[in-house]
């Protein structure tokens, strides 16, 4: 059977996996559409996004319009005559009159078992709120964010040591899977949809790189559940000599301290730096120091430079 004709909305590393897949099984793409080229890191260079990175390799034509809602642009991507769209982790909100150019519609890869975890950072939400499982949705779109009828789902379980780096890995292999099940579906004119029960739904919000700073006023669970979830960013850190220290991994020990004081520097020894919070201790185990790599504690308290000192206060 003939191949769908598809426009393909995508930005991020996770994006991109999906797309190379749909080049790998000879879909027919179009054209993308990828976020504007930013400055990034120090020295504010100009990244192409990892979908930009592949189109150019495959000679696909590339779109990077700051609004969707350009008529020039809508004109152009309907001069495509692509029959579908697909979405994975583009960036943007597509437009109502976008989603009703395609025959077969508009659809979106979204990373969590929908109506849960609607919105920005749902890898990152299902680990922070201590979820056992998530999963992909295949989702036809309506004009609002992640509301539309489910077509397909699958489920990954989450473990104890999982964070979004491990979990956006897991989550890409099925999400790649259930993408090329449900363009089989569409394509034979087969599939079914189901509405979602928005009674369910709950929404993950952007990320900030604010929010990364650790709070010691925080249960340690809670805290430790940050730290993976923001692995691989934007990386939890705490203030130290006004020096703000990464940290890449903690684990939670049982509170045997009453009445103290939050932020507090109570053990340093080879398994880990021990620090109060409002309810248990966390263990910090590999940090990074400015400028520097990410190192074991046990690494950095042979190295001897270091400024942990037992009773300092962390902010």
């Amino acid at each position: 059977m003939k191949k769908l004709k598809i426009i393909f909305a995508g930005t991020s590393y996770f994006s991109e996996k999906h797309l190379s897949a749909l080049i790998k099984y000879k879909y027919n793409i179009k054209a993308v559409i990828t976020q504007p080229d930013r400055p990034s890191g120090r020295g504010q260079k100009i990244i192409f996004s990892p979908v930009k990175k592949t189109a150019i390799k495959e000679n696909i034509p590339i779109l990077q319009p700051l609004k969707l809602d350009d008529e020039k642009f809508q004109k152009i991507i309907l001069n495509f005559s692509a029959e579908i769209m697909i979405v994975v982790s583009y960036g943007q909100i597509i437009p109502e009159k976008m989603l009703s150019m395609f025959p077969k519609g508009c659809i979106n890869v979204h990373a969590s078992l929908l109506p849960r975890w609607r919105g920005a950072s749902p890898i990152q939400s299902s680990i922070l709120f201590g979820d056992k499982k998530t999963g992909i949705s295949i989702i036809r779109m309506n004009n609002k964010i992640d509301a539309g009828n489910i077509i397909m789902l699958k489920e990954c379980k989450i473990s104890s040591q999982e964070t979004s780096a491990t979990l956006s890995l897991k989550l890409i292999k099925i999400g790649i899977e259930t993408l090329l099940k449900s363009l089989y579906q569409i394509n034979n004119n087969i599939w079914i949809e189901t509405k979602q029960d928005e009674k369910h739904a709950t929404f993950s919000k952007k990320i900030l790189k604010s929010d990364a700073l650790l709070n010691w006023n925080k249960d340690a669970d809670f805290l430790e559940r940050l730290i993976r979830a923001f692995n691989p960013w934007p990386i939890c850190y705490f203030i130290m000599d006004q020096l703000p220290i990464k940290v890449w991994k903690a684990r939670v020990i049982e509170n045997t301290i009453y009445n103290h004081i939050t932020g507090k520097i109570i053990s340093i020894d080879k398994s880990g730096i021990q620090i109060t919070t409002k309810n248990k201790i966390l263990n910090v185990e590999k940090i990074q120091m400015p400028g520097k790599n990410i190192s074991n504690i046990q690494e950095i308290i042979l190295s001897k430079k270091h400024n942990f000192k037992l009773g300092k206060i962390l902010s």
